[in-house]
């Protein structure tokens, strides 16, 4: 099974998920244009945080922060959305609107954006 990851900054108590986004794992979030133009924004605009990436499988022994436990973590703010957005209005991102794979289930999609660069 896969490892997802999402990115924590521990000084602000803030996490970008990547929810409604096509990556999850290492390699997704790394070669998917538009996860690392989030990735790279938000570290940018947060230099100097204590900011790193989070297994969804978080275990014990192996945590990166070791005085934040995964009950933090679903604490933090997620500004994954509020990333894409400044994203947009900076004109590096375009939003082609959502994908919804089950019209019975709306809250399953994925947000179709494409970093404008490419």
């Amino acid at each position: 099974m896969s490892v997802g990851y999402c990115l924590i900054n521990k000084t602000k108590k803030e996490k970008i998920s990547f929810l409604h986004l096509p990556v999850e794992t290492a390699k997704e979030i790394t070669g998917n244009p538009v996860a690392s133009a989030i990735t790279t924004w938000y570290l940018i605009k947060n230099s100097g945080d204590e900011i790193g990436f989070v297994p969804d499988q978080y275990y014990e022994e192996e945590r990166s922060f070791k005085d934040v436990s995964w009950e933090d973590i679903v604490t933090y703010e997620d500004l994954t959305d509020e990333i894409i957005s400044e994203l947009i209005e900076a004109k590096i991102f375009i939003d082609n609107g959502i994908k919804v794979f089950d019209k019975d289930e709306p809250d399953v999609y994925i947000r179709r954006l494409k970093n404008i660069w490419l």
